[in-house]
């Protein structure tokens, strides 16, 4: 009696097996693959670019996914970049983004239904050179000359009122100090931080006493404020904020990006200026690229706290672009300019000693780029550190 009840148990939970199991899935002969096209590649860039597709038909059945593929290999997969852009037929348009300039990527575009995954035509694309400049339209920096000197008693109440203004604006203000004049000339026991350009801008600014400043080069009545002279471009310590504001409310026909670095092995600066008009720039520009030190310790008319240890900063050491800079004719809207200057970086400027203008010290080292019209109205300005 007991094995005929195992018999019957054993029968039954076998019949109940077979009628819960899944029915076989069977391969449907209309369902095909989906037809899809890649679209041409537009809007590139150093590290991005447009791309797309067209669904031209789902095969017969509903697509489960689409986008591109992209990769440096010549036969880009899922497994490699992709977009995920949407599940309907038709049209769609995707972008590739995180890409590395100066190299070819080779895209597809793909769509996915229970059949499988069908891919349109591959194409190949180079991205842009890295370009550091922005396209987007912004205001002027504001760049201040201030013309100094080692004996002018009143000259470090003026870089005190320029560090207010760089504290206040610390992205929007470059300070520039340019030591030429009598008070910077050579003499027994002071430093010499003069360069061979700062008195032809003196004479340009038309300054009439110390400290004296510019902003942008542009005349001091047109920033609503007094010149030293009339119809100059000087201006006393006192008018400098508001001047600069005035500035900074102008929008920069042109935006500059740069980047420099140093090589120790043989002290050669390698600056990479990159340029990019949004609005016409009416004619020639120059481009200026100015190297200053920070830090440099000298005897100076009323530092405080220590006259015989005051700190200098800002300071012009050289124009790599010489005394009126680089001259570029590309400048109406939508323009680019690249350039790279290259530099030998002396151990001193000046020589060593009391009289001398001291040691380059790399770590203290910026760069300044502006951008001028025929040596005056300075367009925009940028200041970067030496890598």
């Amino acid at each position: 009696m007991k094995n005929w009840i195992s018999a019957f148990i054993v029968s039954a939970l076998f019949v109940f097996a077979i009628s819960c199991d899944k029915e076989p899935v069977v391969d449907d002969p209309d369902i095909k693959l989906p037809e899809i096209t890649t679209t041409a590649v537009t809007g590139i860039t150093f590290n991005s670019a447009i791309s797309g597709g067209t669904i031209v038909s789902n095969g017969g059945a509903d697509i489960t996914s689409s986008g591109i593929c992209w990769s440096k290999n010549a036969s880009p997969t899922l497994d490699d970049f992709k977009t995920m852009d949407g599940t309907t037929t038709g049209t769609f348009i995707s972008t590739l983004s995180v890409l590395e300039a100066n190299t070819t990527y080779y895209v597809c575009a793909y769509a996915s239904n229970s059949k499988g995954t069908a891919f349109g035509k591959i194409l190949t694309f180079t991205t842009e050179e890295f370009f550091m400049a922005s396209t987007d339209p912004e205001n002027r920096v504001a760049l201040l000359e201030d013309f100094t000197g080692v004996r002018c008693g009143y000259c470090p109440d003026g870089h005190a009122r320029a560090k207010i203004i760089k504290d206040l604006y610390p992205n929007k203000f470059i300070i520039m100090a340019v030591h030429a004049g009598g008070y910077a000339a050579p003499a027994a026991g002071w430093a010499n931080f003069t360069t061979p350009y700062g008195n032809a801008f003196v004479s340009q600014a038309n300054v009439a006493g110390y400290p004296a400043g510019t902003l942008n080069r542009i005349k001091a009545d047109d920033l609503g404020v007094s010149p030293q002279r009339t119809g100059g471009y000087a201006m006393s310590r006192n008018y400098w904020k508001t001047a600069a504001e005035a500035v900074m409310l102008m929008s920069a026909p042109v935006n500059i990006g740069a980047k420099a670095t140093y090589n120790e092995t043989n002290r050669e600066l390698t600056v990479a200026v990159d340029l990019y008009y949004t609005a016409d720039g009416n004619g020639s520009n120059y481009v200026n690229v100015a190297i200053l030190q920070d830090k440099l310790i000298s005897k100076q008319s009323g530092g405080t706290p220590d006259p015989n240890n005051y700190e200098q900063n800002h300071v012009l050491r050289d124009l790599i672009t010489g005394q009126w800079g680089d001259r570029n004719e590309t400048t109406t809207v939508g323009t680019k300019y690249s350039k790279t200057f290259t530099y030998t970086v002396p151990t001193d400027y000046n020589g060593l000693g009391v009289t001398g203008g001291g040691a380059v010290v790399i770590d203290d080292l910026s760069i300044v780029v502006f951008v001028c019209q025929n040596a005056r109205n300075v367009l925009n300005a940028l200041k970067i550190d030496v890598e």
